[in-house]
């Protein structure tokens, strides 16, 4: 008995695979690129046709653990609805149940030639079973690729490293720059109000400082800043031109706050003077808030304002950062253990970007791109430079994850041999 059927072939990601007439080396059955389903038509008898369901998908549902152990380990868990990873789940569960009642464990037909019709039906109802894990899939894929585009809030930390003062006077120049790149995206800054005051004094220092920044996707793209920024120049201090070499790291912290529940009978607040200047008002008011959160042993003080309520704000905004990093990095730790390669961190420790001032020079270490104009460009006459080479690194990051998500799928799906 002979039936012509469209056979909807299995693929879970519309974009990591090419269409292919027959499975590839992998034993993986693919649509094109495209996002409309493609299909192929195939004339073959109900022994065939039996064979191509079983190897349209895999032998056991182990891939959805594979899957959802790759969701945590990119952060990529809590984008996917629990919706749909339950109507996947489910859909799954379907597929394999049918297919049981289909072909038995060696591939043979485990009914009579008396129950035909019944197979048919079978047979059409787990082909509609692809199809809609097709969509779900799909959909699945879409949340995934959200990530973080929804943390709309980062700390962003600048610190002097190596070089003394010379290191210093470069953090500061590349402050002046971020604050003039977060007004060319159109992001909103909190700062320290003292300290806003030398914000276009390139003869100042600059040892450490924190801001929180708020504005559409302003963590996706200057997450990609964050680590070692080196500059080589003959400092203004150096009496005899010879060049210098002194580093600036940057950490780009994302705000997360439904990592964790933090309740104030866990808090404990203190209030004390706060120290440095400030005059009669240090010495007589307590306006340094400092929390302890009791559970951890975890302290943060603030005491950037002169009123005693915005300081216990700042610090209790503080502290929730602080939770959630913690949670957030612990997370993370536990996820990559069972994996070599790490996506989508940058490594404080490798340099990122170098400016050379004498060669009028600015290199990408990551993207092998110089820029020149390096005076122009340290003065935020060229943020729209700047942000180019931020986006390219963007969807360097996603073909990584396609990459990965690529090798998940050809690690885990059951190889079948071909027809």
């Amino acid at each position: 008995m002979k039936i012509k059927m469209s056979i909807n072939v299995f693929l879970f990601s519309r974009n990591v695979f090419t269409r292919i007439a027959k499975p590839n080396r992998f034993g993986l059955w693919t649509i094109n690129s495209r996002r409309k389903i493609q299909t192929q038509s195939v004339e073959k008898n109900s022994n065939e046709i039996e064979k191509l369901i079983q190897k349209s998908f895999y032998k056991q549902p182990s891939f959805y653990r594979y899957f959802n152990q790759f969701l945590i380990e990119n952060n990529f868990n809590k984008s996917i609805s629990d919706e749909l990873k339950f109507y996947y789940q489910r859909t799954l569960d379907e597929f394999l149940e049918i297919n049981d009642l289909i072909i038995s464990d060696d591939g043979k037909n485990v009914t009579d030639d008396n129950d035909d019709g019944f197979i048919a039906l079978a047979k059409n109802e787990s082909l509609s079973l692809i199809e809609r894990l097709i969509q779900i899939q799909d959909q699945i894929l879409d949340q995934a690729c959200v990530d973080d585009r929804d943390i709309n809030e980062c700390s962003f930390e600048i610190r002097a490293g190596v070089g003394g003062k010379e290191a210093s006077l470069f953090a500061q120049e590349l402050y002046n720059l971020y604050l003039k790149f977060i007004t060319f995206n159109g992001w909103q800054i909190r700062m320290n109000e003292d300290f806003e005051q030398i914000e276009l004094d390139d003869s100042s220092s600059l040892f450490t400082q924190t801001i929180e920044i708020n504005g559409n996707g302003c963590y996706p793209l200057l997450r990609h800043e964050a680590g070692v920024h080196r500059v080589q120049r003959v400092p203004r201090t150096e009496k005899y031109g010879r060049i210098h070499t002194s580093t600036v790291s940057i950490a780009v912290i994302p705000v997360r706050h439904n990592l964790v529940t933090v309740k104030e009978s866990d808090l404990k607040i203190e209030v004390k003077n706060s120290s440095g200047p400030g005059g009669q008002n240090v010495n007589r008011n307590l306006t340094c808030v400092r929390i302890t959160h009791l559970p951890t042993g975890h302290t943060v003080e603030s005491q950037e304002t002169r009123f005693q309520y915005q300081n216990k704000e700042l610090a209790l905004h503080k502290m929730k950062t602080l939770l959630n990093q913690i949670e957030y990095e612990r997370l993370e730790r536990e996820a990559r253990q069972q994996k070599r390669l790490q996506i989508g961190i940058a490594a404080r420790s490798d340099k990122i970007r170098t400016y050379n001032f004498p060669q009028n020079r600015i290199t990408d270490h990551r993207l092998a791109d110089n820029l020149h104009n390096i005076d122009g460009y340290m003065a935020g006459n060229e943020c729209d430079k700047m942000r180019q080479i931020i986006d390219k690194l963007e969807i360097l990051r996603h073909q990584e994850l396609r990459r990965q998500l690529r090798d998940l799928l050809e690690k885990n799906f059951v190889k079948s041999s071909s027809l």
